[in-house]
């Protein structure tokens, strides 16, 4: 897997097709690409993202600013896509089950670097980073010998909940859904509240938000750019071999991963990585392994052999074979909603953010709104409407008023 070739197509279905360089694109406006049909996951899946619903990315400065921090460092991205290949065809299938956009695959990259073991300084854990709070509110087990947080097919499953309730609470806005997955949902509504306030936009490129979310949607696009247009980047796309997938074997009963290991000849470490939900190193419930299909016809036979009766074998890529792709509605109006959109915008967002700053101004002997407001060149109203005060003669000592300094 180390080892990187332009994408080529062989008769086989495990290669790629090589790439020819694509136009670059002036028009600043999300742009939705026809899509093609889908004969097969084992066509090299970085080709079929590049053929499906890619958008044009627009060309604005925090874009560009996180497209070039990638691709300075080729080989650091190159390796990134590359550790994606055990999981990458699950991703497309559900996603295409679920008819989302297909680009979301690309969040465990962003979020854990495609690692299962990743676990954030906030508990967030997996390829998706599921934050406890949010395994809880869906019902994810996670105990002290099971994380389904760190199991491929259970987090990517409350991963793709969580996502679908974001973008129905967005309405539809694929962008804000992004920047909630991230910085939570709670924290872009309360940002959007504040940008209705001050008479503002409320679209995602308008939001006062912190410095990671203001950087990871234009992350998340800027891959997108580099993924479709590798060669104008400069980026060489990995073959993935199918047969390096990832298949479930419910065993029916316990098993230890070492004793997994000796039985498919799977490296251990490789093997907790793909199992990584299992914290003890052992099956102890639930009973499903993940290895790679190659591995599979060996450890079955092991298996039988060693009284495991109960073995069922599943194709977790098997539902999507001879499927079309699909447009998705909610991502054509999130295209349209920000086609429009220009740098010019975004330097109007920011110097509109610097107009206000919020202040804590406790109440002292004397005071009046009228002579707070004075202090602080606001109006009377104003004060009211942000402390939602409705008798301006009601203040008492000692209460704090929020202000927002123009």
């Amino acid at each position: 897997m180390k080892k990187f070739v332009i994408l080529m197509i062989i008769p086989s279905l495990i290669g790629c097709q090589n790439l020819s360089r694509a136009p670059k694109a002036h028009n600043k406006a999300f742009h939705i690409h026809k899509v093609t049909y889908l004969d097969s996951l084992k066509i090299n899946p970085w080709q079929y993202i590049q053929k499906t619903q890619l958008v044009d990315i627009p060309d604005n400065a925090r874009i560009i600013n996180e497209r070039n921090k990638l691709v300075k460092n080729k080989r650091s991205f190159e390796n990134l896509l590359e550790r994606s290949e055990p999981y990458i065809h699950y991703f497309i299938t559900q996603l295409q089950l679920r008819k989302m956009p297909i680009e979301l695959l690309l969040i465990p990259l962003i979020e854990s670097a495609c690692n299962p073991l990743a676990i954030s300084y906030s508990k967030a854990a997996g390829l998706w980073q599921i934050a406890p709070i949010t395994a809880r509110n869906y019902g994810l087990v996670f105990n002290s010998w099971y994380d389904g947080r760190l199991d491929l097919i259970a987090s990517t499953d409350i991963a793709l909940n969580h996502l679908q309730y974001l973008n129905k609470n967005f309405d539809g806005d694929w962008l804000l859904t992004l920047a909630a997955y991230n910085a939570g949902e709670g924290r872009i509504s309360k940002a959007i509240q504040s940008n209705i306030e001050h008479h503002l936009p409320t679209n995602y490129w308008a939001l006062q938000l912190s410095k990671e979310t203001m950087q990871y949607v234009p992350k998340f696009l800027a891959m997108i750019d580099i993924i479709r247009h590798n060669e104008r980047y400069d980026i060489l796309l990995p073959t993935t071999n199918f047969d390096n997938t990832l298949i479930k074997i419910n065993l029916g009963k316990a098993a230890s991963l070492d004793t997994i290991s000796k039985y498919s000849h799977i490296p251990y470490k490789d093997l907790i990585t793909y199992n990584a939900a299992y914290l003890d190193k052992k099956l102890n419930g639930p009973y499903h392994l993940l290895v790679p299909r190659k591995k599979l016809n060996v450890l079955h036979q092991k298996l039988l052999k060693n009284n495991y009766t109960q073995v069922k074998i599943v194709d977790l890529t098997s539902d999507l074979n001879n499927k079309r792709t699909h447009i998705v509605p909610s991502l054509l109006k999130t295209n349209r909603k920000y086609s429009t959109i220009t740098d010019k915008d975004l330097q109007f967002y920011t110097r509109s953010h610097l107009k206000y700053k919020k202040i804590n101004y406790m109440i002292k002997s004397g005071d009046s709104l009228s002579t707070i407001a004075k202090a602080h060149r606001v109006t009377t109203k104003e004060l009211m409407d942000w402390n939602n005060i409705k008798n301006a003669n009601s203040l008492k000592i000692g209460s704090k008023l929020i202000i927002h300094i123009k």
